[in-house]
């Protein structure tokens, strides 16, 4: 029996290393699409400001945010990328520098969630400053448990990557926003943004389902957490009891 089993694993092995580069290049492929439209929405008033000169002009606070986060994302392409070449230990020994990185990105952007409500900035059609501040503020909240999480299952790569995929969707919500304003649809551009977050999730986990018969747990977990995020959103921008909070926050 020993041997049966033994030359069963053999002949599997090689299925199961193809459903592995299946997996890297999907995770890969998804994470650049996050990037491109991370960079789309924001190269109007950030990438490529420079060069079509568009207003306003950009604070430093502004500039750092987004020059930490674009080496954040250049460097979780990187790992998506390491690990789609086969070189796990490299994206391992890479990993507390991305830990360190995002916790930065996230003390940046939420500085600047309170800062731009503090000062009455909120994309057009939005609702007030303070209202719309909910919407990065619960993001970055959603993202971060995301990416504990992952880290906390770092040794169960099931988990860990699809959970690591899962908080960049999430941050894709500021370019889509900024995507959709000229199409005219600047008022709904939260609620699309969020959209568009569920759809990717969604179809990472119909990768799951066609590819591996089942939906991963850790893409419900964060279905779960998008779910409450647009609940909580929603909420929030009609929601006094937010506002005195945002107030409270701003003032402090």
């Amino acid at each position: 029996m020993t041997d049966i089993a033994a030359r069963f694993d053999v002949a599997r092995a090689p299925f199961e290393n193809e459903a592995r580069d299946a997996d890297a290049r999907f995770y890969l492929t998804m994470v650049l699409i996050a990037a491109v439209i991370v960079f789309l929405g924001f190269a109007p008033s950030f990438y490529l400001k420079s060069v079509i000169h568009a207003p306003p002009p950009l604070s430093l606070l502004t500039v750092v945010h987004g020059v930490v986060f674009t080496g954040w994302m250049a460097l979780f392409i990187t790992q998506a990328s390491l690990i789609a070449t086969k070189r796990p230990a490299l994206h391992r020994q890479l990993g507390v520098m991305g830990a360190l990185l995002f916790g930065t990105v996230v003390t940046l952007g939420v500085w600047t969630a309170i800062t731009a409500g503090r000062l009455g900035h909120a994309p057009p059609g939005a609702p007030p400053a303070l209202s719309f501040m909910a919407l990065p503020l619960m993001a970055i909240a959603v993202a971060l448990l995301l990416v504990v999480l992952a880290l906390w299952n770092r040794q169960r790569s099931q988990w860990h990557k699809r959970l690591m995929l899962a908080s960049v969707f999430i941050m894709t919500g500021p370019g889509t926003g900024r995507l959709v304003i000229p199409l005219g649809l600047a008022p709904y551009g939260a609620q699309i943004a969020l959209v568009l977050a569920e759809l990717l999730l969604a179809a990472a986990m119909i990768y799951d389902y066609r590819n591996h018969k089942s939906v991963h747990r850790a893409y419900w977990t964060a279905a779960a957490l998008f779910i409450t995020l647009h609940v909580a959103v929603t909420w929030a921008f009609t929601s006094p009891v937010w506002l005195a909070f945002a107030k409270a926050i701003t003032q402090a």
